[in-house]
């Protein structure tokens, strides 16, 4: 199926967004980005009811009226939507929790989670498309204990469509074997990536609420998340970041939670970076996964008794950075 967004006030064209389709239990089925001039196509998987969504940041989202589509029908289907701006200013901070419950039901948080979502399933929309050329420097740094003295560093340049910025593994998996796993002879350390941020296993198992921070002058609210308590593995709370006056997302800063050997410190995690590109379509811009280097020491207390415990004696940092993207037919995307 083909159709246009169009504004309903204006009639203009309405680019740079997404259109979802969505099957009668609202369940997302196919999603396109739309032209600079609002057109868009859809392909459905079988006949049958379905709905349209128009998905723009910093807009609520507007869900059409349900349609029909036959066997072997090319449906042409306009969308006209009505431009409601996200208000995030006007989002209150309470610094309270809500457990067991997805952050879009939950009033406190379905605003704010809303803009996260998009830009999220964006960001795993063009990933998935390949219709982009990267060029990105990868890394690996080692620091001090301190993380003020660089020791070792590699990096190289790679070219091609980007893959995941960090390794990962499904929801599920992270929910039964915890975000640390200790393998042969070394340690993995996961991150949550935008598929992962979105899947129910993990927003049933967290805790979620807002925060708020002026970062180089620029207002932010923030979608904190964290473990529930009973949880016994180790995980992952963090912050997803929104600029307060586009509702574009900005970044995700997560830490480590039940770190073996019980060390705690709160350097022990990760940064994503996000940037939303001139069409609509949205990548992870930069990343960085700092990884500690611990060490195990023996001391005697008095009475002659052995007393073990494990510290941060170094950290190794993984991560990268997109230095230019391009289109399929060579035109430079990024930087402008």
């Amino acid at each position: 199926m083909t159709g246009q967004v169009v504004e309903a006030t204006t009639a203009a064209p309405v680019g740079e967004g997404f259109v979802v389709l969505l099957d009668e239990q609202g369940r997302e089925i196919a999603r396109a980005l739309t032209a600079a001039d609002g057109r868009f196509s859809l392909t459905a998987p079988r006949p049958g009811r379905y709905r349209l969504r128009s998905e723009r940041i910093g807009y609520v989202a507007f869900v059409a009226p349900q349609f029909t589509l036959e066997q072997g029908q090319t449906l042409t289907h306009p969308l006209t939507v009505t431009a409601l701006a996200v208000q995030l200013a006007a989002v209150e901070v309470t610094g309270r929790t809500s457990c067991r419950v997805n952050p879009d039901r939950a009033q406190t948080t379905a605003t704010v989670w809303g803009e996260v979502r998009k830009a999220l399933a964006a960001a795993v929309w063009t990933e998935r498309q390949q219709i982009y050329r990267y060029r990105i420097v990868a890394f690996k740094r080692d620091w001090d204990e301190s993380r003020r003295e660089v020791r070792e560093q590699v990096s190289d340049t790679l070219f091609g469509h980007a893959r995941a910025p960090y390794a990962s593994v499904p929801a599920i998996e992270l929910a039964g074997h915890g975000y640390i796993v200790a393998e042969a002879e070394s340690i993995a350390y996961y991150g949550p990536d935008a598929v992962v941020l979105q899947d129910s296993t993990f927003l049933a198992s967290h805790c979620f609420g807002l925060v708020r921070r002026l970062l180089d002058g620029v207002e932010q609210v923030g979608l904190s998340f964290e473990p529930e308590a009973r949880r016994r593995l180790p995980d992952v709370r963090g912050v997803l970041w929104l600029d307060e006056g586009t509702a574009e997302l900005r970044s995700l800063e997560f830490s480590y939670t039940r770190v073996p050997e019980g060390v705690t410190d709160e350097r022990i995690g990760g940064t994503v970076e996000f940037l939303r590109l001139p069409p609509g379509a949205w990548i992870i811009r930069r990343w960085e996964l700092r990884m500690p280097r611990l060490q195990a020491q023996t001391f005697s207390l008095p009475g002659g008794v052995a007393q073990r415990r494990v510290v941060v004696r170094g950290f190794r940092d993984g991560g990268g950075e997109v230095l230019e993207i391009r289109a399929l037919d060579g035109r430079r995307v990024y930087p402008p």
